[in-house]
């Protein structure tokens, strides 16, 4: 039996076309013991496609949470975390949190992931995607970070989620006030070759982008000056 587990939480709204990809490769991740998928209420044929998905689930691997209206992400990944706490053993001493609209998502980025938070001083990991473009690559790790993509001790993300900033797009934003207040150590991986479809207004509109655009900014503003306990 695994001294420690990692469990992996995909909240999803509408990713009809990227999912597939990313749970395959989230599944046969011999290193991956439980993966919990939250369908922020989509619209689409997400919720079906997971469904056909669960029924050739023969390593029992996956949970599929409904949840009946768009909450938005934070609160998406709050729900996972929950039953991850609730439901499943406390030897789950990592999670990893993925988007589910990567495209080129290989098993070795989420190898790296696992590997990295399970180093001493690490509390948690941000997956850089690949900007296509030597120079950005090089710029990114010093700009605010956005990206899905994170690892983390389990201790960390419960404590974070019990934060009301991370309603909306403010969850990266309050994550790495977290860490960065706190000063644990956070560690930056670039995962090359991977991308994902984009900015909201290639998704849902330029409604939903200026939401989060606006999200992001008040999540920030919010942030100044507040302690952690």
């Amino acid at each position: 039996m695994k001294l420690s587990k990692v469990g992996v939480i995909v909240p999803i709204y509408n990713e009809e076309s990227t999912l597939g990809n990313v749970l395959l490769q989230l599944y046969y991740c011999k290193n991956i013991d439980r993966i919990i998928v939250v369908d922020d209420g989509s619209t689409d044929q997400t919720w079906h496609n997971l469904r056909l998905f669960k029924k050739i689930d023969r390593l029992k691997k996956i949970n599929l949470i409904k949840l009946k209206k768009n909450s938005g992400k934070g609160n998406a990944v709050k729900v996972g975390v929950k039953f991850l706490d609730k439901y499943l053993d406390a030897s789950f001493n990592y999670i990893l949190l993925f988007d589910a609209d990567l495209i080129g998502l290989e098993e070795w980025h989420i190898q790296r992931m696992i590997d990295d938070v399970k180093n001493p001083g690490i509390s948690m990991v941000i997956g850089l995607r690949d900007k296509g473009n030597i120079f950005l690559n090089m710029l990114m790790p010093y700009f605010p970070l956005n990206g899905g993509e994170r690892a983390f001790e389990r201790g960390v993300l419960i404590d974070i989620i019990k934060s009301p900033l991370i309603e909306g797009w403010g969850l990266e934003s309050v994550m790495n006030d977290y860490c960065r207040k706190k000063k644990l150590g956070v560690s930056k991986i670039m995962l090359n070759g991977l991308d994902h479809i984009g900015i909201q207004t290639k998704k849902y509109g330029i409604k939903a982008f200026a939401k989060e655009v606006f999200d992001v900014i008040n999540t920030k503003r919010r942030l100044i000056g507040m302690r952690w306990n």
